[in-house]
């Protein structure tokens, strides 16, 4: 028997929230997030965060325990991004083949539509 609110970090996971809701997410994901990483070469930057990284086969890297924000943003008035649902998501793992990234420490807090 699965308990409710049992963690299993090997399943993709989802959490959302509308605008003025608490978005609760089981700490057991946030706190191993060690690392942000910056994607580059899009046209636009994407980033995630995750709990380790490294080198694999090839041109290849593998992330653990990855959380991406995939909220539904809009742009408001003066070009300010509006959250209009916040959305994280959790995969066990992702690879990245080819592709340039940067990796940070991850210091701050992850709660979408919160920033600064």
């Amino acid at each position: 028997m699965v308990q409710e609110n049992q963690v299993n970090l090997l399943e993709q996971n989802q959490w959302e929230a509308g605008p003025g809701e608490e978005l609760k997410i089981p700490e057991t994901y946030l706190n191993r997030l060690k690392f942000e990483i910056v994607v580059l070469g899009q046209k636009k930057e994407f980033t995630f965060r995750c709990s380790e990284y490294e080198w694999i086969e090839g041109a290849a890297y593998r992330f653990a325990n990855v959380i991406i924000d995939t909220s539904e943003t809009r742009k408001g008035e003066g070009g300010a991004t509006i959250v209009e649902l916040k959305r994280l998501t959790y995969h066990p793992e992702i690879h990245l083949v080819n592709t340039p990234f940067m990796a940070v420490p991850a210091l701050e807090e992850l709660v979408p539509g919160e920033a600064d």
